[in-house]
């Protein structure tokens, strides 16, 4: 089993999806693990005995460079990146990040089932719409770390 955990920022953030990935773990303890990240936050993914494998999105430094001499370079990463990130097919892929920006590249990723929060959300930037599974969203007023396990439960891990 394929699966790919998105949650691509904060540093905050990602450390308190690091529980659900650990449960993840435990319920598929053979499963190929991905985590999609920003490069940001990929340094506390490195490395992590869960993980197989850490797939960085250096979105924010392609943008950048798209405004200077290095766009080329950043058109050939951003390409590379992509095909990275379909050169696999996943069987679950869970959004962790409910927003627009994590909704496109779940969208372009190829995986069976898409899972994150429905609408509702209340800073949900219309992620929902790339998903084929949605979870009845919860309240903002639940910890991070409180929701990424509320989604899990929805699903049974």
């Amino acid at each position: 089993m394929n699966i790919l955990i998105v949650k691509l920022s904060a540093i905050g953030d990602v450390i308190h999806t690091l529980p659900a990935l650990n449960a993840i773990r435990k319920v598929y303890p053979s499963a190929r693990i991905t985590w999609l990240v920003e490069e940001a936050a990929s340094d506390l993914l490195e490395g992590h005995q869960a993980l197989d494998r850490v797939l960085i999105s250096k979105r924010k430094r392609w943008l950048k460079e798209l405004q200077g001499p290095a766009r080329l370079n950043a058109v050939k990463e951003a390409c590379a990146f992509l095909k990275e990130l379909r050169d696999t097919r996943y069987d679950l892929i869970l959004d962790f990040q409910a927003l627009l920006k994590s909704g496109i590249l779940i969208a372009l990723a190829r995986g069976k089932r898409k899972i994150g929060f429905g609408k509702g959300l209340e800073h949900m930037e219309y992620s929902y719409l790339f998903l084929n599974e949605r979870v009845p969203a919860v309240d903002m007023e639940h910890h991070a770390l409180l929701r990424g396990m509320m989604l899990l439960n929805a699903l049974g891990i």
